[in-house]
């Protein structure tokens, strides 16, 4: 039986966290205290996967954000996160022979590190461009993660070029926030806002130039663990990735099983055997997606709790304070209330 992929997956590397630990610590926020802001304990950066659940990486990342009071933080994390931060699939990067093969290996394996986007590689004939989307709704952390990624994949395409690339050209998705102007001092250019999705554009002069570091036989290795992580990890964009997907852009209403597998161009039987076979059911998959959505709502938005039921699909809201606290142990009320939630 295959793993089900969820919130609570353990698969962000443990030095995302350890990288914003420090990044916080520098302006005056200890450790301790943003774990516990996050409601966190030190005991999870102990674990022996070395790896974070999606859920405590999110928790970490908006207390940072809350207590570090540093708008741009998303951008100096990832400036951070240079090639060996990303564990083996970092390591393959280096030893890739050139940066057109890093960056195809990088697409290819990138799942293995929890990214909460889809991304996809478009080819243009002067320049490649990389587009990407938010796989599940991120809330008030999706500027934070967008500039995160966008920023690391910069400096890590400079450093294997041993040069900072020009005529860059990048966007995103969210508006012109308060700290436009440094995003120059990222990229090497102004940015663009309100786009229809986030993206980055490198010219292709780069793509075949040799890198210094280029190790076939260490870059075998490292494809071989990779592929083994995915499989392990079954992350693979199947059936279930899309129909959390589906579930996820249709927040109050979601279609039931045969109207989702019809949408999912399968039938009903076929998308309820798959599910089977990945060890969930249609219901499990949407209680995951209306859990996740009621932490959104609950911490990013004022909406009265009646509301947040009927966009989750509750037409009375007893039923829906019962189920959030057959979810997470809490009534919706006082998740909402707790001190450390922004």
């Amino acid at each position: 039986m295959r793993k089900l992929l969820t919130l609570d997956t353990e698969l962000v590397p443990m030095t995302y966290a350890e990288a914003l630990l420090e990044l916080a610590a520098e302006r005056g926020v200890g450790r301790e205290q943003l774990l516990a802001h996050a409601g966190l304990s030190s005991e999870c950066l102990h674990n022996a996967s070395g790896r974070l659940s999606l859920n405590a990486i999110y928790f970490l990342g908006n207390s940072a954000l809350v207590l570090c009071k540093e708008p741009a933080l998303g951008l100096l994390l990832g400036q951070r996160l240079n090639a060996s931060a990303h564990g083996i699939l970092g390591y393959a990067l280096l030893s890739s022979p050139t940066l057109e093969r890093a960056v195809h290996f990088a697409l290819k394996y990138y799942r293995v590190l929890g990214l909460t986007f889809d991304l996809e590689l478009v080819e243009h004939e002067d320049y490649l461009e990389l587009r990407a989307n938010e796989s599940i709704p991120l809330g008030v952390l999706g500027r934070f993660a967008a500039e995160g990624l966008f920023a690391a994949l910069y400096s890590i395409a400079g450093f294997l070029l041993g040069e900072e690339p020009q005529q860059v050209q990048v966007g995103f998705v969210h508006p012109r926030p308060v700290h436009a102007e440094r995003y120059r001092e990222v990229f090497g250019c102004d940015a663009l806002f309100d786009q229809p999705w986030h993206w980055l554009k490198l010219p292709r002069r780069y793509l075949d130039k040799p890198m210094a570091l280029a190790n076939p036989a260490t870059m075998r290795m490292c494809e071989e663990q990779c592929e083994a992580l995915l499989a392990a990890l079954d992350v693979e964009d199947g059936l279930l990735t899309r129909l959390r997907r589906l579930l996820l852009a249709r927040p109050g209403d979601f279609p039931n099983l045969d109207s989702a597998a019809h949408a999912l161009h399968t039938s009903g039987r076929s998308l309820r055997r798959h599910l089977a076979e990945a060890g969930t059911s249609y219901q499990k998959v949407l209680d995951e997606v209306r859990k996740r959505l009621a932490l959104q709502y609950l911490t990013t938005t004022h909406l009265p709790l009646f509301e947040i039921a009927l966009l989750l699909g509750f037409s009375d809201p007893s039923n829906f304070r019962r189920a959030f606290q057959k979810w997470t142990g809490k009534r919706p009320g006082d998740y909402r209330a707790r001190p450390e939630q922004p």
